[in-house]
Formats: structure tokens, sequence, C-alpha cells
């Protein structure tokens, strides 16, 4: 985890970039608690130098069945902190999924988010409630079907990105706003509403997490995910 250079201390950038395993999960999810145990902190910014933002879900490790991954894309979606992500490079899968969770995505010019888990026979369960809520159902479906790379500006039209220029001058606004209220708890009392708007059914992180485990131990697909890694598609 490395602070922001914001002299008063009130945002931290957690350092995403390549896969999403279990550990870089932990990882993230201990500096946003952190993050939050410090009154002065306001906002945690997630970002990765390079092209890569996230590649998805770490699939050496077929057998996780994605707790981890789960709880921390709740803990960002249900932070006391505004949550953003910057995007300035690839989020596939599982990291499309890792943005969408944040309150706001950023995107750079050279930010590309592209869902390719039924390419390999998987279902990208753990992260469609957060998708979804982003881009509605049906572009939901059809990012997932086609498999259709979106540049940062296909991103904005669909809801997936917030903004699609310049997306550090955009933390800097989101800061100044944040600064003009008068109570500091009143983006989590607000955030603490919307959860109550429209809760998850209860029984869905363990119908996701089923579905993980029984699609994993399919011999298919870890044949299909051995073979792209031989030929290098996946890291």
């Amino acid at each position: 985890m490395a602070a922001g250079p914001v002299a008063d201390g009130s945002w931290v950038r957690l350092e995403v970039g390549g896969p999403l395993s279990p550990e870089t999960a932990r990882r993230l999810l201990g500096g946003l608690r952190t993050a939050e145990a410090d009154p002065a902190c306001r906002v945690a910014v997630l970002a990765a130098d390079g092209p890569v933002f996230c590649t998805g879900m770490d699939l050496s490790g077929l057998d996780e069945p994605g707790d981890l991954v789960w709880e921390l894309l709740t803990a960002l979606h249900d932070s006391r902190l505004v949550t953003v992500a910057v995007v300035e490079g690839r989020a596939v899968g599982g990291g499309v999924g890792l943005a969408a969770a944040c309150d706001f995505v950023f995107a750079g010019p050279e930010a590309g988010f592209r869902l390719t888990e039924l390419l390999l026979g998987l279902v990208p369960a753990l992260i469609m409630p957060f998708v979804v809520a982003r881009t509605g159902e049906h572009r939901m479906l059809r990012m997932a079907v086609l498999a259709e790379p979106y540049d940062a500006a296909a991103a904005r039209e669909i809801g997936l990105a917030d903004d699609c220029e310049r997306p550090w001058e955009a933390v800097r606004r989101l800061l100044v706003a944040l600064r003009r209220m008068p109570r500091a708890d009143v983006v989590a009392e607000l955030k603490a509403c919307r959860r109550r708007l429209r809760p998850p059914p209860a029984d869905y992180p363990e119908h996701a997490r089923g579905l993980l485990r029984r699609t994993v131990a399919d011999p298919a697909v870890r044949a299909r995910v051995a073979r792209l890694r031989e030929e290098g598609v996946l890291s």
C-alpha cells in the first residue's frame, strides 16, 4: 500500500496490477481496513502503474472458492470511505468487477475493459452484482457473451466508467467536493441508504461461490485454462 501525494492525508492509494490472487485480495482488503481506521482518510484509490490494472482472478489456484474476492468486493462497495478505481490499463474479468465494486471509476485513455470468463467455461457470478449495478442486466449479458473489449469512452457510455479523460484530475475534483461537506460521515450514511434499497439476496454469495467451485472442478475447464496458460494467453 502506498499513500497518495496529498498533504492532508485525506486519501490513500492501494496498488493493484496483475492477477487478483488470494494474496492480492488479502493485501487490498488489509489496506482498505487500515485506511478506514484513520479518521482523516476520506478516499481509497485503487490504481496500478503500467499497461495492466487487473487481469482478473488468479486461475493458477483453481480450488480457491473466491471467499476473499467476494469479501474484498463487498468491502469496497460498502466502505465508509469513497472508493475509486483509477483504470489506466487493461481490466479483464474479475478486474472489471474490482473496478465496478468501487463508488467511482475514472478511466484513462489507454484503459480497456473485457469480460472473458465464458471463454474459459466460467461464469462471472462473483462480480455480476457489481457490474450489473453499473451497466444494467442486458449490457452485462452482452459483455459476458460476446467478450468484446470496451475502451474508456465505450465504458463511460455504458456506465462502467464515470470519467474517461484525466482520471487523476477527476480524483482531485472528488476530493474538493468531499472537503465541502460539513460532516465526514455523511457519505457513509448515503451508502448505507443505498445498501438498504437494494440488498443482494442472502443466499447469493454462497450460490456464486458454489458455482465457482463446481465449475473449476470440471475437467474441461481445467484443461482449457491449462492450455491457455501454456499458450501464454493467461498470466
